[in-house]
């Protein structure tokens, strides 16, 4: 399976989030007018250090991937959600698995994950999640823990800093680090 997204394709899609309308909600009995968007769509782009990557031959000493990230979160309230997250790595490598001496390869691997999402505080969010990596020689089991710091941007936007920690259930783990830009919406229709 190979996938091929190309930038103009990324382009559309994000021109096609930037024309999504954010309706107001108003709390019952305070005739306040709160936004609370349940929905946030999310682009990543990140770069993937894989420790058991380091030392195979004719990889780099410290090995490092280009990673691309889609993901799709539902706040049930403004502190906790629950997220479809994917990602995919840019490239082929070589792994050693943990605790044998057997070398996989890994070519362009998709990894889907379920994730919890709690926001302890203003501009953080903590996921916790697990899935599966999937790829044509092996796939594994997936569990993660992340962080991100996100800034809220005009008309529903969001930048955000991620940093997550991905294990593959005996075979092997990676860092991620990226940015994400993310669209924030509720699908709410408007009461008269």
């Amino acid at each position: 399976m190979k996938l091929s997204i190309s930038i103009s394709q990324v382009i559309s899609f994000i021109l096609c989030l930037s024309g999504t309308q954010v309706m107001g909600q108003t709390e019952e009995g305070t005739g306040e007018n709160t936004t609370f968007n349940k929905h946030r769509l999310t682009i990543l782009m990140e770069n993937a250090f894989i420790p058991a990557a380091d030392n195979i031959a004719d990889q780099n000493r410290f090995f490092i991937v280009p990673v691309w990230g889609f993901n799709y979160d539902y706040w049930i309230n403004p502190k906790i959600g629950f997220g479809l997250h994917n990602s995919i790595i840019l490239q082929q490598y070589k792994i050693e698995k943990s605790n044998e001496d057997i070398i996989i390869e890994r070519s362009f691997p998709l990894i889907i994950t379920g994730e919890f999402l709690v926001k302890p505080v203003k501009h953080f969010t903590v996921s916790v999640g697990a899935g599966r990596e999937l790829e044509k020689h092996e796939s594994f089991t997936v569990v993660n823990i992340g962080i991100e710091y996100g800034v809220e941007l005009p008309q529903g936007w969001e930048l955000s800093i991620n940093l997550l920690y991905d294990n593959k259930i005996d075979a092997y783990d990676s860092w991620m680090l990226g940015v994400g830009f993310s669209k924030m919406f509720s699908c709410n229709t408007r009461k008269e």
